[in-house]
């Protein structure tokens, strides 16, 4: 799905590239007007709006409801950062408290589900700011349940990204820290492993060991006419606990290719799935954008960015284009890149 801007636009058509056609399909969805993307997964996607959370299946139109983050939530008793003792903080707390203020600037940075919305068992995490820090409730739940408050002031215990992955909630710091999250049995570890990691996105889909994946930008080669085309290397790591905690970059994850897109959205697919027999495995499929129209002494929203797709591999380095060049698009704040979609007829 090729980025849109929320303000001042009434269109409600959505580019789709379409990987197995090489075409862009153009998708009535009133639904998305005014309300950001926060993710996509199993098929549908993830939106946000005001103060409540929505999913959509783009190809049928279905959506289904979740909870408004003003109803009071329930917790699971796990002490914040900010308050090592957690008996007091929860005994001090009214549970209206706990609601979300409508007066508050309440965002969703990222969402995800941990199977299709379909299933009794989908869960659905958010990653917010504004009060709350991570949350998340099943499909028909009235309330969402709150596994981390938001700390008070900015520290560099801040979290980055997250991913759910064989039953625990990994939480990334700011430098590459690990918490994790176990639902079951309320608790959280967490793991000092940070090794100078940056800009870094937790990818979704893994079945074993959490996987990272770092972009370094080399250079930015402007030219004349103010157009700036943007290098990136990609590093992929595996989560390693056996002893010392730690990310050990990898150049092998089997028979999968990672799709990485914009604020913070990367999957993992088998290439047996793909129906790409040209693609091949271990590699990484990612936006590699040109910015159009660079005017420095406006904001971010005056500049376009043209999109474009490549495939690299892991294992040599080497890295082809898929496509030419999909169209120029407006940025949408924070979001600058594609968002992958696995399209569902469910």
């Amino acid at each position: 799905m090729l980025p849109y801007r929320l303000d001042g636009l009434d269109d409600y058509i959505r580019h789709f590239y379409d990987l197995s056609s090489s075409k862009i399909h153009r998708l009535h969805l009133p639904e998305t007007r005014g309300a950001k993307v926060c993710g996509s997964s199993h098929g549908w996607l993830i939106l946000h709006k005001g103060m409540v959370t929505s999913l959509l299946n783009p190809i049928t139109r279905a959506t289904i409801s979740l909870p408004p983050y003003t109803a009071v939530p329930s917790h699971l008793g796990i002490s914040p950062y900010y308050s090592p003792n957690g008996v007091p903080f929860f005994d001090n707390w009214d549970a209206h408290n706990l609601a979300v203020s409508p007066t508050v600037n309440f965002r969703v940075k990222k969402a995800i589900l941990t199977s299709s919305p379909l299933d009794n068992g989908c869960l659905v995490f958010v990653h917010t700011s504004g009060f709350w820090e991570f949350a998340f409730c099943k499909i028909g739940d009235e309330r969402w349940t709150v596994i981390e408050f938001e700390a008070p002031l900015p520290s560099e215990e801040d979290f980055w990204d997250f991913s759910y992955c064989n039953g625990f909630l990994y939480a990334v710091h700011q430098f590459g820290n690990v918490t994790m999250y176990n639902l079951i049995d309320p608790t959280k570890i967490v793991l000092h492993c940070g090794n100078g990691i940056d800009d870094m996105c937790l990818v979704d889909g893994v079945s074993s060991d959490a996987l990272l994946i770092s972009n370094s930008r080399l250079n930015y080669d402007d030219d004349e006419d103010g157009v700036v085309q943007r290098e990136i290397e990609y590093t992929v790591y595996k989560f390693s606990n056996d002893g010392e905690p730690q990310w050990i970059e990898v150049t092998d994850v089997g028979q999968n290719v990672l799709f990485f897109g914009g604020d913070r959205h990367a999957l993992s697919l088998s290439s047996a799935n793909l129906q790409l027999p040209d693609w091949g495995a271990n590699s990484l499929c990612y936006d590699s954008i040109k910015i159009e129209q660079w005017d420095q002494q406006h904001d971010y929203r005056s500049t376009w960015r043209n999109h474009y797709l490549k495939l690299g591999r892991l294992d040599n380095g080497t890295v082809v284009d898929i496509t030419g060049d999909l169209g120029s698009f407006q940025s949408n704040g924070r979001w600058e890149e594609s968002l992958w979609l696995t399209p569902s007829l469910i």
